[in-house]
C-alpha cells in the first residue's frame, strides 16, 4: 500500500524557483521542522483507524504511567482537563480503559488499561510503523539511524536549561 506520506516529493514546498533556501542553517531545520506537522499527522490518521477515537494519545501515556488520574494525562498531553476527561470517557466507552476507585482517595478514580485497550494501542502502533516503514522504504538503513539520532539529540537539548534560564531562580 503506498503511504499518503510519498505524495509530495522530499523538499517540496510552496516557494518559487527564484526564493533561495534560507542560509541559517537554523532556519533550515525550523522549515524542516514545519513540514514534521504533515508526518504526525498521518501517523496519526494511521493510529486512529485502529482506536477510532482521539485518545491514541491517551491509551499511550496511561500504558507508559501506569494507574494514573485524568489530570496526569492532561498533563502529559498538555491539553484542558475537559479534553483529557472526553478523549478517556471516549476510551472508557470503547472498553480500552477502565476506573477503579483509588485506594488513597476514595472521591477518585484511577485510569487503568485494559487487555483490549493494550491490544489496540499495540496494533495502531504496528500499523504508525507500517506507513512510516513504507514512507521509508527507499532510504538506506544508515539514513534512517542518523535520522533518528538527530531526533533524539534534538528532544533531548530541549530537556536542558535554555542559556537564558542558567542563572535564573
Amino acid at each position: 500500500m503506498a503511504s499518503p506520506l510519498r505524495s509530495s516529493p522530499p523538499n517540496s514546498s510552496a516557494r518559487s524557483a527564484t526564493d533561495a533556501p534560507p542560509a541559517d542553517p537554523v532556519e533550515q531545520l525550523i522549515r524542516q521542522l514545519y513540514g514534521l506537522g504533515a508526518v504526525r499527522r498521518e501517523l496519526g490518521r494511521a493510529a486512529q483507524r485502529e482506536l477510532e477515537t482521539q485518545g491514541f494519545a491517551a491509551l499511550g501515556a496511561i500504558r507508559r504511567r501506569g494507574a494514573c488520574r485524568v489530570s496526569d494525562i492532561a498533563t502529559d498531553l498538555q491539553v484542558d482537563l475537559s479534553v483529557a476527561s472526553r478523549q478517556i470517557a471516549a476510551l472508557v466507552s470503547a472498553g480500552h480503559v477502565e476506573r477503579r476507585p483509588d485506594p488513597a482517595d476514595g472521591r477518585a478514580h484511577l485510569l487503568h488499561l485494559t487487555d483490549d485497550g493494550a491490544a489496540a494501542i499495540g496494533r495502531a502502533h504496528r500499523q504508525m510503523i507500517a506507513v512510516l516503514g513504507d514512507a521509508l522504504a527507499s532510504w538506506d538503513p544508515a539514513d534512517v539511524e542518523t535520522l533518528t539520532h538527530g531526533l533524539e539529540r534534538l528532544s533531548q537539548s530541549f530537556t536542558l536549561p535554555l542559556p537564558e534560564q542558567e542563572g535564573s531562580a
